[in-house]
């Protein structure tokens, strides 16, 4: 399959669009802000922290990103493959503070929250996730910053069909939460 053919692919799989049409440099910029934030809510990395391993995930879709339709090393799915290696970045660079010893008064690097208070939509969505398990937690956060169960699947190491159960099970636990109270007719008080 040729670039144009697997573009056209790329078009009808998308709605007709391309996602990217300026190619790495809009992705870039599209995504840079959200992948940090993924990694402070889903990983309680600091901003600093979520930041170096955006940049270092992004680095490497770079290396990857103008790669034939026919190289096994071909990202096919941008988001999910940069928050995949954030992650892991992620992961790899706190098993290696934990190895090493830190400074004599003990002091680690503080979260920062400031990031995550941007909105009241925000702080409901937060609160609403928080009552979830961990993994069902970070389903919904990427479904809710509009991820496909391909792409989370990707990120999670899990099957795009778990990923639709995940959501399904979640929206059946959810629903009581978020639905008013039924009112019942209004009883009548009784006379004395």
């Amino acid at each position: 399959m040729s670039d144009e053919e697997q573009l056209a692919t790329d078009k009808s799989a998308a709605g007709g669009k391309v996602a990217y049409p300026g190619g790495f440099d809009d992705f870039f910029r599209a995504e840079y802000r959200k992948l940090a934030k993924a990694l402070m809510v889903m990983e309680g990395a600091s901003a600093a922290d979520a930041d170096d391993c955006v940049a270092h995930a992004m680095e490497k879709l770079f290396e990857r990103w103008n790669l034939p339709v026919s190289d096994p090393g071909r990202v096919r799915h941008p988001r999910a493959y940069a928050l995949k290696t954030a992650r892991r970045w992620l992961k790899d660079e706190r098993c290696r503070l934990r190895s090493v010893a830190l400074d004599e008064d003990g002091a680690t690097l503080p979260t920062d929250k400031s990031a995550l208070t941007a909105s009241e939509d925000r702080q409901f969505v937060a609160s609403i996730l928080a009552c979830l398990p961990s993994a069902q937690r970070q389903v919904m956060y990427l479904i809710t910053e509009g991820y496909t169960p391909a792409e989370i699947a990707e990120v999670l190491h899990k099957k795009a069909n778990n990923v639709r159960q995940v959501v399904h099970l979640v929206k059946k636990r959810l629903r009581p939460l978020l639905e008013p109270p039924e009112m019942g007719p209004p009883e009548e008080e009784e006379e004395r």
